[in-house]
């Protein structure tokens, strides 16, 4: 998008140059019209009496369509720098914004990070609790426990733990469990 409105901004600055030095150049120095000047000083009678203007009431014409035509010019490449400054503006406040994004992105990233790596410390000390308990009381706090917890809390111990704490659990809440545990895997 940058480039484009450079290339767009480039490209009215060459036709504006390229316009004005064709308006100069015919204005003051076109070489056919000093000759076609000398032939018209020559048949200056006949011109006047049929259309009544002068050779001079045409350069006059041909002057004062170029300045309103430079006037014109220079009004649009007026416009055109205010608003490349705006786009400037509006480049530079996105670019600020974007890197406060990119900060907030980044800062979630690590919080996410922290909390994901403080969950698994939790679980991984839970694991170790359940697993160091006898049997039958991890079976009763695993009976107590909502089925999906307990099965990712199962599922990261050694399968003999696990086999030996289903034993003392209700049959169909073992059966839920086992059912996860096999879907988990």
């Amino acid at each position: 998008m940058k480039l484009l409105t450079q290339l767009f901004l480039v490209s009215l600055i060459v036709v504006k140059i390229v316009l004005g030095t064709v308006f100069i150049y015919r204005a003051e120095f076109d070489p056919l019209k000093d000759a076609m000047a000398s032939e018209e000083v020559q048949k200056e009678p006949e011109a006047t009496e049929d259309t009544g203007e002068s050779p001079a009431y045409d350069e006059k014409i041909d002057l004062e369509f170029f300045l309103a035509r430079q006037s014109e010019l220079r009004l649009e490449a007026e416009g055109l720098e205010r608003k490349r400054a705006e786009l400037l503006a509006i480049q530079e406040e996105l670019t600020k914004k974007l890197a406060t994004l990119t900060e907030l992105r980044n800062e979630i990233r690590a919080m996410t990070a922290e909390r994901d790596a403080a969950d698994q410390a939790k679980m991984r000390h839970l694991i170790k609790a359940y697993s160091a308990m006898k049997a039958q009381k991890a079976a009763s706090l695993v009976e107590k426990l909502d089925t999906p917890f307990a099965i990712e809390l199962l599922s990261q111990m050694k399968g003999e733990a696990v086999g030996d704490i289903l034993s003392f659990v209700k049959v169909e809440k073992a059966a839920r469990i086992s059912q996860g545990l096999a879907q988990r895997k």
